[in-house]
């Protein structure tokens, strides 16, 4: 098994791993880049290096794939 499917795999079973801020569920707002001002839950990861890329699960219901620096976690 490879390194990322490793890391894939332990951060799909709710392990916080270091490095990577966001983990399944989290409801985060897109702050920046071309989904800015969307919203939704974090549902995959799709890379860990060099950047780390996730798949958000907008309110509308589609799948947007955006960089860590680009979402931080929404305030309720």
């Amino acid at each position: 098994m490879s390194v990322e499917m490793d890391l894939h795999n332990r951060w799909l079973g709710g392990e916080r791993l270091p490095g990577v801020r966001f983990v399944m569920n989290d409801y985060v707002v897109v702050s920046s880049g071309n989904h800015a001002g969307e919203a939704g839950s974090v549902v995959s990861v799709i890379k860990f290096e060099p950047n780390i890329l996730y798949i958000v699960e907008t309110e509308s219901g589609k799948d947007i794939e955006v960089r860590e620096c680009e979402i931080e976690i929404a305030s309720s």
